[in-house]
């Protein structure tokens, strides 16, 4: 399969403490309120950036301070800069202060399994999962918390017990957004659902197979991604009815390299995907895809010396992301 070299561009560099020690945690990389988000806690100490409309910078805004309770955790800015802790056996709010706004607690997940919270499109309420109530009832729960109160506004119990849960939203317009959530139970299951939430309704939708979760990336016309968990196949749906596009990693790329990390849209045009020969390992190659047949159209050069990684982050105007220790570097092809 032949292919053209693209040369990727540095166009800045920006420092973000802790990020090296949360590389890889399901809370890092971040889409809310129609921005992307780079989240870094290390113990209790914890800072947020969000990243710039400015391609000449990383971030425009970021926010630090310390967590109010223990430090297994998964963490999501809300509006005005506070923070929501998912914790062992709570979901909490805190001001940008460290003020605790209010806490609900739930039964202690197991070892192995954790819950998620996101803001819901409105900036009022909290998304939640967390361990039934009741000790008969297996599978986990989704409740929407009033963000300002934390009082219980709707609930819903997901298909999955003993997992672990990741939210993304939607960059599209915030009327219209339903949230992703990511669901996986054991190494191969993985349910993507969308949650439409709003302070009268709760409603969730399973989106294709047991184990293509979401790769968190869409565009704001509302189409998105999912990727087999083996990294075989990957798919683009423009609704959540049915895929727009599915293509097999052997049809499309070539010397049997599968897709890797959470590919995502560069732009309306391209996609950029990590390609490798295991999905489980870090080595790898960048390449562009057409957004629309997923097409393989390029592979992306680095300056030398430059660690080429699982984890990049497209940004949907032309730029991506990639991380080295504590360092975010912000890219476009030359």
């Amino acid at each position: 399969m032949e292919h053209e070299a693209v040369e990727a561009e540095l166009t800045t560099t920006e420092q973000l403490p802790g990020l090296g020690s949360a590389l890889g945690q399901l809370d890092c990389l971040l889409a809310r309120n129609g921005s992307h988000w780079i989240v870094a806690h290390d113990g209790v100490a914890w800072e947020t950036g969000r990243v710039s409309g400015d391609t000449a910078a990383v971030f425009d805004t970021r926010h630090g301070g310390r967590l109010s309770g223990e430090e297994d955790v998964y963490v999501t800015p809300v509006p005005g800069g506070g923070l929501a802790v998912s914790g062992g056996g709570s979901v909490t709010v805190q001001e940008a202060d460290g003020t605790v706004r209010w806490t609900f607690p739930h039964p202690p997940w197991p070892t192995g399994a954790y819950g998620a919270c996101a803001p819901d499109p409105s900036g009022t309420a909290l998304l939640a999962v967390v361990q039934p109530g009741v000790e008969t009832e297996r599978n986990e729960v989704l409740v929407v918390l009033d963000l300002a109160t934390g009082a219980v506004l709707a609930s819903s119990t997901l298909p999955t017990h003993w997992g672990t849960y990741a939210f993304q939203q939607p960059l599209g317009p915030a009327a219209t957004q339903d949230v992703f959530l990511n669901a996986a139970q054991g190494q191969e299951e993985a349910y993507s659902l969308l949650v439409a939430a709003t302070r009268e309704r709760l409603a969730i939708t399973r989106v294709g197979g047991y184990d293509e979760p979401f790769t968190g990336s869409s565009l704001r016309s509302g189409a998105f991604l999912t990727l087999a968990v083996a990294g075989e196949q990957l798919t683009r749906y423009d609704t959540p009815a049915g895929p727009r596009t599915v293509v097999e990693a052997s049809d499309v790329l070539p010397d049997g390299l599968v897709f890797m990390g959470q590919p995502g849209f560069l732009d309306e045009g391209r996609v950029l995907a990590a390609v490798g020969e295991d999905p489980w390992e870090e080595e790898c190659r960048h390449v562009l895809l057409g957004a629309d047949d997923l097409g393989l159209r390029a592979e992306v050069t680095y300056p030398p010396d430059t660690a080429v990684t699982t984890r990049a982050l497209p940004l949907g105007d032309g730029t991506w992301l990639t991380f080295d220790d504590d360092t975010v570097h912000r890219w476009r092809t030359g």
